[in-house]
């Protein structure tokens, strides 16, 4: 929290055994440098709200040890499918003003374009994934039911069409908050809600669903939001 200016030097890639980086909320311009992938101890890399633009590079994937990764608040681009590989990654804010395709995450108030991610499904140990307030379309993938950690799922206000994968009711196990709201989504809501179900916010308001209430939802107790 600093007015910290400048660029980041490709020169960083020299910080070998940098485990946390944070340089969040300056005023930090230029691209992300590639060389910022030999960073591979690196377990949290918080750039948030700064003045970053274009691509964020594919070589951010060869972080493996990263458990939290936020470039939210800047002015990026063309996200890279290798994102998917990060297998330990808990938490991926990108809320922001980002533009461009994009393969993953959590895009909280951005300018995304392009079909919904794909690869999400990669990263099981992921726990929170919030997309909502952008220009998402396309269908949502059923591999997004691979996500068993998720506990909360913000993919509203979007331009996402189609049916809702039935197994999104498998994953509430595990999972306290479904937002879907707002989006082009039709057909019927998921029935396969699970025995103990954590699910506390279920917001699926704004859509174009038809059929009948599922009874499996009374078997979720703990239920406090319902919006459909």
């Amino acid at each position: 929290m600093n007015k910290l200016s400048g660029t980041i030097p490709p020169e960083i890639s020299n910080l070998a055994n940098l485990i946390y980086l944070d340089l969040r909320i300056n005023q930090i311009s230029g691209t992300i440098p590639s060389q910022i992938g030999s960073l591979v101890k690196l377990q949290i890399l918080f750039i948030f709200d700064n003045h970053l633009n274009g691509p964020i590079p594919g070589e951010i994937g060869q972080l493996w040890s990263l458990t939290k990764l936020s470039l939210g608040g800047n002015f990026l681009s063309s996200i890279p499918a290798s994102l998917g590989n990060l297998n330990n990654l808990s938490l991926l804010y990108l809320y922001g003003k980002l533009s461009g395709p994009i393969p993953s995450i959590d895009l909280w108030r951005n300018i995304l374009k392009e079909k919904s991610p794909q690869c999400l499904g990669n990263i099981s140990s992921l726990q929170y994934v919030m997309m909502s307030h952008n220009n998402l379309s396309g269908e949502l993938p059923p591999s997004n039911c691979n996500l068993t950690s998720l506990k909360v799922l913000h993919l509203g206000r979007n331009n996402l069409k189609g049916a809702i994968p039935q197994c999104f009711g498998n994953m509430s196990g595990n999972l306290e908050v479904l937002d879907m709201e707002h989006n082009n989504l039709f057909g019927t809501l998921p029935t396969a809600f699970s025995i103990g179900s954590a699910l506390r916010s279920f917001n699926l308001n704004g859509n174009r669903l038809e059929g009948k209430i599922p009874r499996s939802l009374e078997i979720c107790q703990r239920l406090e939001v319902l919006l459909i």
